[in-house]
């Protein structure tokens, strides 16, 4: 009897190390599977992030564009508005001389 209880012990034993080995391959397989899917995600996102950088960059350009433009308008602005402060107090001036 103790060889058939030794005998069934080593063939559970390499049973068991065999299921151990082929569940260490498929997680192997499975964690490869998940890298390779994470790879492919993060490449997305990289290109996704560049063209938002891009689109970024040109709304930057666009913005700094229109800001030199409402800076050029202000000072034209600025120029008429003194102007037109100099004949009103000149025409306050002859106002005040016809009095």
């Amino acid at each position: 009897m103790p060889d058939f209880n030794t005998a069934t012990t080593v063939i559970s034993l390499l049973i068991a190390s065999v299921a151990l080995l082929r569940n260490l391959k498929g997680d192997t397989k499975n964690e490869g599977a998940q890298v390779s899917e994470i790879l492919v995600k993060m490449e997305l996102v990289q290109s996704d992030l560049k063209e938002i950088k891009a689109d970024f960059k040109a709304e930057i350009r666009t913005l700094k564009s229109d800001l030199e433009s409402i800076k050029e308008r202000m000072v034209v602005v600025e120029q008429s508005t003194k102007s037109a402060h100099k004949r009103i107090d000149g025409l306050h001036g002859e106002h005040q001389s016809e009095e």
